[in-house]
Formats: C-alpha cells, structure tokens, sequence
C-alpha cells in the first residue's frame, strides 16, 4: 500500500508599515479569492478532466502508479501482497484519463478499482482466495483510527495465508472469510501495525494507532516542512505526545531539557511566575544576546512560556545554516519553530487533560535556628583577635536565652525563617479541547488554565490561555483560514522580584537575608507587630525576612493576544500562492503598594527600636506597558517534477514586520492611609512620572531553491535580505544566503548490495552559510539623541546636550557557519544515528569602543563591530524502536560536545578570564594547596598573612610574592555554561502500562561555591549562620573540617579551595501511566481514559555542594529548584 505525503506551510503574517494597509491586504484577499472561484467553477469531475501522454516500455506497475500521482492529485491504495505491482507493462497512451489507463494495466488480472475524489482503491475480486475460502465463517469489521475516523484503505490480512486479504473501503470497513484460529495483520501507512486472534468473533472492529517513528518522517522547517529523508539541515525534532505534554510544568522551556542535541536548557529557579529557562543553542554564540529565535505557527518573536503546552504539536530547532539562514538577521542563534495543534478530519473529539503537583525544594541551605549557638560562633568569630572581655555578645546573653528561649519563644525565639515564609507549592494544569473536520474545512479549541502557588508565601502565579485554529477549503484550489490565541496571567511575588533576594548586588538591600538572625521574633498576632532585634549587643539592623515578605506584594497582570488570517491558492499544479496577516498585541501593567510594617519592635522591653522593614512614606507606583507586532507575508511556491527523477522546489517570500512599544509609569510617596493602593490616594508633594516609546520595522525578501534527483542527490540554495530600522542607510541591509547538498548514499546501486543486510538508510549532508544578529543593537543606538544638561553663566540655565557619538558604519553580526552531518539507520531503522560537526564564526560582534581622553565624561563611546568568537562542537543523536513480544520500548541517546574561543576584542585585555585564542569566560584561578594545619605549614610557604585554618595559596612564579601573577588558566574549562550535554530516554508500553524515563546532565564546567552563605569571615554581628558554620568550619578541636576557620584571612575570590566541579546526572522525568481498555471505554462512549503519575527533578548526582549544578554563579540566590510529584488524568471523548 502506498500514501502520499502531506505538507503543510508554516502561517505567517504581516503588519501595516510603509506602503502596506490593512484596506489594501483585504482587497488582495478578495481578489484572489474572486480569481480562484472562476477557476474553481469552471472546471468538472476531476477524474473525467484530468488527462494522461505518455509510452511505457517493460515499466513495473509500481512505477507506472507514481507517475500517475506525480502528474496529478490522485492516490493509490492497494496492498502489495493482493495486487501484483511488479508486473512489467509496456503500452502508449494519448489523451487518456485514469480509468482508461487503469483498464489497460488491470485487463484479465482480476484487479478492480474504486475511485473516491481524487483516491483510488485497487483490490481483488473474490475468485483470486477461492482455493482459502473452505473455512466457514465470514467475519466483518471497520478499521478506524484514534479520533474514531474509518481509515481509508487499510491493510487486512490473515498471518501465515499468503495472499489473503483484502482493504477497507471508503467506510473504513472490511469482509474476509477466515479460519476460527486466524490471526488478522491490520497495516497501515503512518501507524502501527497489529495482530488480533479472531478466535469465536463474527465482528473484529480495530482501532490503529499513529505510529510516532513514521510522524518524525515529516520535519517542520522554516516556511514549510520537508521529508525527513530529504532534509539536508541539523534540524533536531521533537513531537509533543501526551506523555510530554502531560508533566508536570510550567511553561515550554523547561520541557525541553534533555531532548535535543545542542540544546543547553537551563533552569535557574522555581520561583512561581519566573520559572522558565533559558535556552541556547550550540553555545554561547555572541557575548551580547545569544538567546535563539523563537517561532510559533509563523510568527517570530512570540514568549513560548506564555503557551499551554497541551497546545503544542511540534517543536523544531533549527541549528545550523541551512535550516536557520530562512530567518536571516535573527537566526545567528538558532532559531527555534513550534507549530501549534490544528483540527483533524473527523468527527469532534473533546479532550480533557488535567494534573495536580505539590513541590518542594530539591536543596536548599539549613540556616541556624538555635539563636545561642549561633551567639557562640560569634564568639568564636571573635577570638581571633579580640580579647574575650570585648566580645560583643557576653556568655550571660547567651546562657539566658538558651535557657529562657525554651519557655518564652515570643522575647526569645530561636527562628526557623524558612518556616516561616516557605510553604509547600502546588501546580496544577488544566486544558479542555475539541477537534473535528470535514473534506471543507477542520477546527481545534482549546481552554487552559496553569495555576502555581509558589514555595514562597505570596508568591501565586496565574496563566488562562484559549487558543482557536481554523482552516476552510473556500474551493478546490482555495483555502482559507485563521489562527487566535490569547493569554492572561496575574502574577504577585513577595519581596523582591527574584524571589527570597534581589540577585542584582547593586541592590545593597538586596542581599539582607544574610542578615537574618534566629533571635527575631516574625511577628505577633496578638500586638500585631513585627519582631527586630533582643539581644544585647546585635546589631538593630538585622534583617526580619518575614515583615519584609509579607509587606511587599507587587501584583503583575499580562495580556497578550495574538491573531493572523491566510490564504492558500493552488493557481495551477505545483505552484501555489500564499498570503498571511498577522497581529500580536500586549499588555502588562504593575501595581505596587508596600503596606508600612511600622517600627521593629523589642518585645523584651516592649518598645520600638530604630528600623523600619517599610517605612511609613512608603510610596504607590504603577507601570505600564504596551506593545502590539504586525506581520505581512506574501509567499510564493512552487514544485515541479522534471523527467521522472528531478525535483524541483521553489520558493519566494515578501515580508515586512513593525514593533511599537509605549511605556509609562508612575508615582507617589505619602498615602493618605496605609491601606490605599491608588496613585490619587497620596500626597503630590513627592511624585514622578516617566514615559516612552519606541518602534522598529524589518523588511525582507527571502528565497529558496530545492533540487531532489533520483531521491539520492539533494540540493538546497536559500537567501534572506533583510532591512532593519536600526542602522543608519547605506547599512541597514543585510545578504545572508545558504548552501547545502546531501548524498543519500544507500540509494545508489552500487553499494546497496553490500550495505543492505546491515544499513537501511544513510544520507551524508554538508552545509555552509551566514547568518545576522541585530538584537544587541538598541532602537535609538543609531540616532541622535540628547540629555539634559546645565549650562554655567550669570546664573545656571537648564538646557540639553547631544548624549553620544553615531558609529554610522556599524552593522549585523554575522555568524558563518559550516556543517557536516550524517544519517544512519540500521537493522530496517530500528536503530538510528544522526551525528553533526560544526564551526561557527561569530564576527563583528557589537561591542563598545574606545576613545580619547580628550571626549570621555562629554560623550558615551559608538558601538562598534569589533570582536569575534568561534564555536566548535559535535552532536550525536541515537534511538532504538523495537518490540519485544508484546512490549513496545525505545531508547533514546543524545550528547552535545561545545567549544568557544574568542578570536578577537576591542578593549586592552589584562589578566583575566576574557583573552584572546581562549574560551570566553575561562577559568582563571588561583591554585590552593589545602588548609594549613599548623605554623610549620605558614612558615613552608610564601608569606601571605596566615594563620593556622586558612586556606593557603600557591606561589606558581616562584617569586615570593602572591598576586595575581600566580593565577592559573585552564583553557579546556569554562564558567558560565557546561562543554558537554547529553539527555538518556526510555520508554516502555504493555497491555496499556507506559513509562518513560528522563535523565539529562552535563559536564565541563567549573565555578566557586562563593556565597553570602559559606562566608567564614562574616561580620561580628548580624550574621545569619547555617549549620554547615558550626560543623564544618576548622578549628583545632574540628582540625578535619572542610571549610576554613572562622574569621579566616585568605581571600575567596577566585580560588581553587572554593572551585568545584559542576558535572551532574539528574533524573528528570518519570511517569507512569495506565490506559483503559477501548473495550470498556466504547460502553461509556470514550475513546481514550489515562490516569498517571508523575515526578519532576528525583534526584541530582553532583558534587556541587550549593543549590544546583544548573544555576548560574550568583553570591546571594537563594532560591531552589522544586522537585514535584504529580497525578494526572488524560479523557477523550
């Protein structure tokens, strides 16, 4: 039996700049859409109309077929094993339609056909199995697939009985006569095949599922989608099946961990709201933004974060030129493409997929609640160096409060802070959708909410997203259709906008959780107070984390809608029309309203003291901003098949695209009444108001060449021009063209006799391109634009100044890339392989450049094109499909080796960890040589101010001094991101059971455990120890203890003592699930009930002793990764 493929253009849109308006796309609707009906009208049954030329000499059947499909829109169904395609045939024909030349193939054979549209099914009459048919029972059926649609021309045939058999008809239903022990194999083109024992059954009625290794055969590309076999780009895959859109997860980035190859995925916090990853692909591209390119149904530049997952079809990762250079000025990155859910021919399904977790911290640091102990390591602090009578806290205080704060916990608490604002966090999904269609038109809606109450109190994150996808064939060549999404989200964080702290150390506040002593009290119902500091001696700046959590509260609200119209016209065979419009519009508005704590207070003496957490002029502030993107596209296409064996494939795109953002805020200090939130309920006496706008447009013209013959050669041209508003003229254009052939090489004659026993499939590809990056270019960075100044005369006079100087000649970044790829698929591609090598030259890079003396302080300095960064690597892909008797499983391995080296810079490098010929942010260290544990290990070593328990640090020169001479650099370690990437799934189906299985993890990378945290010089009051302080700092009674002594001298930055290896294995995912039988669900009218169970982030293999491997370096993060256990049901009905 044989299918053709489908393929679906990607939608894409327009937006009103320039020429172009709104008016004047629709009459360009209607007139196409005027044009196509008089094509359409006048013609007739497409079977008696569409004619045939051509001479056949001792050609198969088979081929015969293909032309016919090739040269026209029809579709053949038969099984091979019933209908004999190898047949050689010779005969001319002139001027004929199909059923003359299916009367000329089939005479005397026995074959009969049926014609449906443009599908024609060829089968046996009944004489052919006479010799089968002595079993005395006929059984019938229908074959239907999972949305309960007949499958059209169905393999039906009995296991073992060569030759018998037959197909479904246009009802999807079948009639064979068989034996009572028959076993019937039902096949399928895109499904899975399977076995059923007739055993008593009259009826047999089957239900076939898609079979997810021939899915992956079609790839979503830039502007349209390609064969698998014939896709000569590194294009990584991913099809969202229920299992992936079932976990447990916020958002889109973080599912894609440990999926693709060269796709560095990394999740930084589990704070509700702000729990998306980043994502980078093939390393760090740029210094400046090296973030990819995303895509959602056409249109770039959409927040993937803020789509329901359930929502998502496919996501495609362009990586290398060939598939990425499409998107031209944008694609240095990579470019990453989702394609959303559309509607499904049949009749309408409705879906419910719901799940609910609970999270918890993976990790996190155990902080001191036992306020004497930590007094006591005060002391300890303090005695090196500082006469015990001079302590700042007295043994007294401490005795007192170890006694009484075992009865009196209000005057003498010994505070567990993470009790007291952590909560355990809770994630639910829910999503209803309906999907249906006819031979007109086909529709997919979709309601979802996400809800997530962080581990923080305060801390709610709220997402509603409806999505409504519609295509209508308008007439036979003319289709139609619209794409709307929309998207709500209420978001309220406590305390700063990074969670437990501010990350951004400019912030001097922001890192107070230091500060939080246990010998605060949070606060008292009964007084309605907030607690500060008791104890004699401590400094009345200590940090009470809860009075400050629970008195900011800033709520965020976010709207986003994003709508687009297309039209397809098929203006004759092979070349088509394409038009698309599209609108993206957003809002996102903050309120803040700090409600004043009032003054700590001192419950031991019951009085305030000198500090306040909010003070009582607490301002009221709004921000708002709004943005809306529109999107033209005018896309031509065209396919052709030239001599049998050469395909040609064309394409053309006209696009313009235009962003406006206006900003405005406000703000106003003295509340009438702390209650109030509104800006016209405080004083004006301090108030400030700000506002902004900016816009930018992009047009491009894009084009794509396609060469295919005898499916063994490939060939693929594409070019994008693109002309950005940023760049002053004469370098606001930009040619970025691509080149790619590939060698399928398992088609050739020649070596198939000496591969096909062990190698099914093998394509060699080669690429090279160059690709644009704009984004770190600012949309007034090439204006003139002015700042205030005062001028000095008889009295000062207000007035402005130009604020910088235009580099006219700065430009794109230009990524050249070159790739080498190979595909394997071994044992009839049970096995795959797909293995890459690239080089990526990064140059220009936007960077900031030098000037005289003379001009510093009047001007800022212009950007300039002026550094370069190469990136080099190698990525392999490997999954095993098979079936062990009735257990399906797969196994799937993915790894990515990444290299940087910084080829050029504008500045003067000093020593550090940016150089020339060197990965960028290298590691740059000094080298320790462990903890001295006496005076004879100081004196064996160059003087540098130690004392016993401090780390000592090598003297690498040799010159008797330590400085920073005697630093290390190590040229195969970076900092900032890992080397090595690699993510192991398993997965496993029986009678119903599934499970899947996620690992990912990483290596190469090396950074210091440098916190506010670990600090074993910390000041001599007001420090809030963890018990990792009073365990594992050295002293001569502790001489094995891993961290210095208290109060130690050696400096931490940038040494080895602190430098730990950041390589991990975690486990990611594991669910388990269970699928109800159809039998039962047919009786409740069901076609498909799952119920699973789900676990995120398990565990973690590291010997990185801070809070995960995966973060980023940052002194004073506290906030973890969430491990979360979930349940979750998938209905369909």
């Amino acid at each position: 039996m044989k299918k053709n493929a489908y393929n679906q253009s990607d939608k894409i849109f327009y937006d009103p700049i320039s020429d172009f308006r709104i008016w004047k796309v629709a009459k360009l609707i209607f007139f196409l859409i005027c044009l196509s009906a008089e094509i359409s009208f006048a013609s007739g049954s497409y079977a008696q109309e569409i004619f045939f030329s051509f001479s056949v000499k001792q050609q198969r059947v088979s081929e015969v077929l293909n032309n016919i499909e090739e040269r026209s829109e029809f579709h053949f169904f038969y099984n091979s094993k019933l209908v004999n395609v190898s047949r050689e045939v010779t005969f001319d024909v002139n001027n004929k339609n199909v059923f003359s030349i299916l009367d000329i193939l089939f005479k005397n054979t026995g074959v009969t056909y049926k014609v449906v549209d443009k599908d024609i099914i060829l089968t046996t009459s009944a004489g052919e199995i006479d010799e089968y048919n002595q079993a005395n029972r006929k059984i019938t059926g229908t074959v239907k697939d999972q949305t309960g649609e007949p499958v059209i021309g169905a393999n039906v045939f009995v296991k073992g009985a060569n030759g018998v058999g037959t197909i479904t008809d246009i009802n999807g239903q079948y009639s064979l006569d068989v034996s009572q022990d028959a076993i019937l194999i039902v096949s399928y083109i895109g499904y899975e095949s399977v076995e059923i024992p007739v055993k008593n059954q009259s009826v047999v009625n089957i239900s076939l599922k898609e079979d997810s290794q021939s899915i992956e055969e079609v790839v979503v590309v830039g502007y349209g989608t390609q064969k698998k076999v014939n896709l000569i780009g590194a294009v990584g895959a991913v099809n969202v099946d229920e299992k992936i859109a079932s976990r447990s997860l916020a958002n889109v980035s973080t599912g894609l961990s440990g999926l693709v190859p060269g796709l560095l995925v990394s999740q930084t916090t589990s704070m509700a709201g702000k729990d998306e990853a980043s994502l980078m692909i093939r390393g760090l591209g740029t210094v400046n933004n090296a973030n990819p390119l995303i895509v959602v149904d056409g249109m770039p530049d959409v927040d993937l974060n803020r789509i329901n997952m359930a929502d998502v079809e496919t996501i495609s990762v362009l990586k290398d030129a060939a598939s990425a250079s499409i998107y031209g000025s944008r694609a240095a990155n990579g470019v990453i493409l989702i394609t959303t859910r559309t509607g499904k021919k049949g009749k309408t399904s409705i879906s419910f997929n719901g799940s609910y977790a609970i999270e918890k911290p993976s990790r996190s640091y155990d902080f001191m609640d036992d306020y004497p102990r930590a007094l006591t390591l005060h002391q300890f602090r303090a005695a090196s160096g500082t006469k015990r009578e001079s302590y700042n806290f007295k043994d007294g205080t401490i005795d007192q409060w170890m006694a009484l704060g075992m009865i009196d916990p209000l005057r003498y608490p010994n505070t567990d802070w993470f009790d007291t604002f952590m909560r355990t966090g809770i994630l639910q999904n829910y999503t209803v959708s309906a999907t249906g269609g006819n031979d007109k038109s086909n529709f997919y809606i979709s309601i979802g909410m996400m809800d997530k109450e962080g581990i923080q109190i305060n801390n709610d994150y709220t997402r509603y997203n409806t999505r409504f996808n519609y295509d209508y064939n308008m007439f036979k060549n003319v289709k139609v259709g619209a794409r709307f999404d929309g998207n709500w989200s209420d978001f309220t964080y406590s305390g700063y906008a990074d969670g437990i702290t501010n990350n951004d150390t400019s912030d001097s506040g922001g890192g107070d959780m230091q500060y939080a002593v246990a010998g605060v009290t949070p606060y008292d119902p009964v007084t309605g107070r907030y607690g500060g500091v008791m104890a004699y001696g401590e400094d009345i700046q200590a940090f009470n984390p809860y009075a400050f959590f629970d008195s900011r509260k800033p709520k965020q609200t976010r709207q986003q809608v994003n709508g687009s119209l297309y039209i397809d016209w098929n203006v004759f065979k092979g070349f088509t029309a394409h038009l698309d419009y599209a609108l993206s519009y957003n809002n996102y508005f903050q309120k803040r309203a700090d409600m004043p704590t009032g003054a700590a207070y001192n419950f031991q003496k019951d009085s305030d003291i000198g500090r306040y957490y909010v003070g009582y002029d607490a301002g009221v502030s709004n921000d708002n901003t709004t943005s809306y993107k529109t999107q033209l596209n005018a896309r031509l296409n065209y396919d052709a098949t030239i001599a049998k064996d050469h395909n040609i494939g064309a394409m053309f795109v006209y696009s313009e695209e235009y962003w406006h953002t206006r900003s405005t805020g406000a703000s106003r200090n003295d509340r009438l009444h702390p209650s109030t939130s509104e800006i016209n309920s405080a004083l004006t006496n301090v108030q400030s108001t700000s506002g902004s706008s900016a816009s930018e447009g992009l047009r491009s013209y894009i084009g794509r060449l396609n060469y295919n013959a005898y499916s063994k050669y490939l060939l693929e041209f594409s070019f994008r021009l693109d002309g950005s508003s940023k760049f002053v003229k004469g370098h606001q254009f930009g040619f970025f063209p691509t080149v790619a052939v590939g060698w399928r090489f398992t088609e050739e004659d020649f070596l198939r006799k000496y591969l096909s026993s062990w190698l099914s499939s093998g394509k060699l590809r080669a690429s090279w391109g160059k690709m644009g990056d704009n984004s770190g270019v600012g949309r007034f960075e090439q204006l003139e634009t002015l700042t205030a100044m005062n001028y000095m005369g008889d009295d000062v006079v207000k007035g402005f100044v130009n604020k910088k100087m235009i580099n006219k000649d700065l430009s794109w970044e230009i990524s050249t890339d070159v790739n080498v790829g190979l595909d394997l698929g071994f044992l009839n591609n049970r096995l795959r392989a797909e293995i890459d090598f690239y080089n990526r030259l990064r140059t220009g890079m936007n960077r900031p450049s030098q000037m005289s003396v003379h001009l510093t302080g009047a001007y800022s300095a212009p950007r300039a094109n002026i550094g370069d960064l190469r990136n080099q690597g190698v990525e392999l892909n490997l999954t095993w499909k098979d079936k062990i008797g009735t257990v399906d499983y797969s196994v799937n391995l993915n790894g990515a080796y990444n290299r940087t080296t910084l080829k050029e810079w504008n500045e003067f490098l000093s020593r550090g960890w940016v150089f020339l010929n060197m990965p960028y942010h290298f590691l740059y260290t000094y080298e320790d040589d462990g903890i001295a544990q006496t005076w004879e290990d100081i004196y064996s070593h160059t003087p540098q101010g130690l004392a016993p328990g401090d780390v000592i640090r090598k003297d690498l020169n040799g010159d008797g001094i330590i400085d920073g001479k005697d630093r290390k650099a190590y040229p195969n370690i970076q900092r900032d991101s890992p080397t090595t990437t690699f993510g192991l799934t398993l997965t496993a189906a029986w009678k119903g059971f599934d499970i899947s299985i996620l690992f990912n993890g990483a290596m190469g990378r090396k950074d210091y455990w440098i916190t506010d945290f670990n600090n074993t010089a910390f000041a001599d009051r007001r420090y809030a120890s963890t018990w990792d302080h009073w365990t594992e700092s050295w002293s001569l009674e502790n001489r094995g203890g891993e961290w210095p002594r208290l109060g130690s001298s050696t400096s931490r930055s940038d040494n080895s003592y602190w430098l730990y290896n950041m390589s991990y294995l975690r486990m990611k995912n594991i669910m388990l699930g269970y699928n109800i039988p159809t039998k039962i669900l047919s009786k409740i009218s069901m076609s498909n009930l799952r119920f699973y169970a789900s676990a995120e982030n398990l565990f973690t293999i590291t010997q990185y002793p801070g809070l995960d491997p995966e973060k980023k370096n940052s002194s004073r993060d506290l906030y973890p990764i969430n491990r979360s256990f979930s349940l979750g049901i998938n209905v369909s009905f």
